[in-house]
């Protein structure tokens, strides 16, 4: 999904009250029938407000020079639900 078809799946939510209540209450699954397919450890949330942003949180920053936990390894080769470094 390119960000024109990003913006058009949220463009009901502005415009039509059932459309804004599926997006709050379940944005991830909204964009997922747009055609964005996140991961199953991505975490979206979607609130009012009177402006639009977009807010992304990054896991904490690895060492290069260290090697990957098996945990690690196994996020990277899609093995895991977690992000590389945990958290939520």
């Amino acid at each position: 999904m390119d960000a024109q078809g990003f913006l058009a799946a949220l463009t009901p939510a502005v415009t039509d009250a059932d459309a804004r209540e599926r997006f709050l209450a379940d944005p991830k699954a909204v964009l997922a029938a747009a055609g964005l397919d996140l991961p199953e450890s991505f975490k979206v949330t979607a609130r009012e407000g009177d402006a639009a942003e977009i807010t992304i949180t990054l896991p904490a920053l690895l060492d290069p020079d260290t090697d990957l936990s098996e945990e690690q390894l196994a996020a990277v080769g899609g093995g895991s639900e977690r992000w590389i470094g945990g958290g939520t």
